[in-house]
């Protein structure tokens, strides 16, 4: 039993798969104790009572015997390492996880059902976590529901990965539960949450830098436009960035209808690690994507979806403008949800909350 503990203990301390049977990478002093729980039973979490799983074991040791006790841990962590090994119930247990299910909620049903069965049931509940139905995807966005925007994309970016079919590829819960992720603007189109001096000259240095990539901008007028951010940076006024800011904006956004709306359409959202830098996240889009290519190189942790976005994978060749985020790119990348998260999208009289 001590060899078997010892054993357990070891998976269990594993990053990932740790982050896979609990959402979080919170390390605890000893991993075994969430299987003691889960056989112990009762509420879970900040909801358990205190010595509640001591003493509803030592209970069962009494009645029972403590051989019976232990090859119920020993069966509950068969079975989760045999989930982690599984690249479908890997990355379908793992998005339930990571979005608030515990994971003593599907321990009980995953024991009377085939896997066949078993893989219906979680594709049930990741279709109700979402609650999005196919004609409903597209009028998703930031002001009416972050949310279920942010389960979206999480989803997106799991489908991606499971989907590949590569064996030694899986989407990394560890990395993912090590971060503060937040829905980014794709492509900002004002620059208003900025109100400090620093902020303003943060933003006008980032698309100052990236001015050098515009082929639209013809030399003579690219050299005025840099003069002009280089005099106002001397002595930065909220007046003087905002006249360069609406030139910039025009500069690198494709004008779109409705843009007051569809700025924070789904459309137009990405999953990324939150950001201090209001600089950063208030910028344009080939601001964005020169600072994804950056942390590409830095080796970040890019969610895949969210990488495929910025480098135009979901943009057919003809239409690609690879500085701008226009309606044609907008469109691509809703195709590319459906396609991702399709098998989970609800009938529309079947959403829920």
């Amino acid at each position: 039993i001590a060899a078997q503990w010892d054993s357990i203990e070891r998976d269990l301390r594993a990053s990932e798969v740790w982050s896979f049977i609990t959402g979080t990478a919170t390390q605890q002093p000893t991993h075994i104790g969430l299987l003691l729980d889960i056989v112990a039973g009762g509420p879970q979490g900040n909801a358990r009572p205190l010595f509640h799983t001591f003493e509803s074991l030592r209970a069962r040791i009494h009645d029972e015997s403590p051989d019976d006790v232990w090859n119920d841990v020993v069966d509950l962590h068969s079975l989760v390492i045999g989930w982690y090994e599984d690249r479908d119930l890997f990355h379908k247990v793992g998005f339930l996880v990571a979005t608030g299910t515990a994971l003593a909620d599907l321990i009980q049903p995953a024991r009377t059902l085939t896997r066949r069965q078993f893989i219906e049931l979680l594709d049930g509940r990741i279709s109700q976590r979402i609650g999005v139905s196919r004609s409903d995807l597209g009028d998703l966005s930031y002001d009416s529901d972050p949310s279920r925007c942010e389960r979206l994309l999480l989803l997106m970016n799991v489908e991606t990965v499971r989907r590949r079919g590569n064996a030694s590829e899986r989407y990394s819960f560890a990395s993912h539960a090590m971060r503060e992720w937040s829905l980014e603007h794709i492509a900002a189109q004002s620059a208003e949450r900025l109100n400090r001096a620093d902020q303003w000259t943060e933003w006008l240095r980032l698309h100052r830098e990236a001015l050098s990539g515009l082929p639209t901008l013809a030399p003579d007028l690219r050299l005025d436009l840099v003069n002009r951010i280089d005099e106002a940076l001397v002595e930065i006024t909220e007046h003087k960035f905002r006249l360069l800011e609406a030139e910039i904006i025009t500069l690198f956004d494709e004008p779109v209808d409705g843009a007051a709306e569809s700025m924070h359409s789904i459309t137009n959202l990405a999953l990324l690690a939150g950001s201090d830098n209001s600089a950063l996240n208030n910028s344009c889009f080939e601001v964005k994507r020169r600072e994804i290519l950056r942390m590409d190189r830095e080796g970040r942790y890019i969610p895949p979806a969210t990488r495929n976005v910025f480098l135009k994978y979901y943009t057919e060749a003809e239409g690609q403008q690879i500085h701008f985020w226009g309606p044609h790119d907008r469109s691509a990348y809703l195709g590319a949800m459906v396609d991702a998260v399709g098998p989970y999208l609800m009938e529309a009289d079947h959403e829920h909350d």
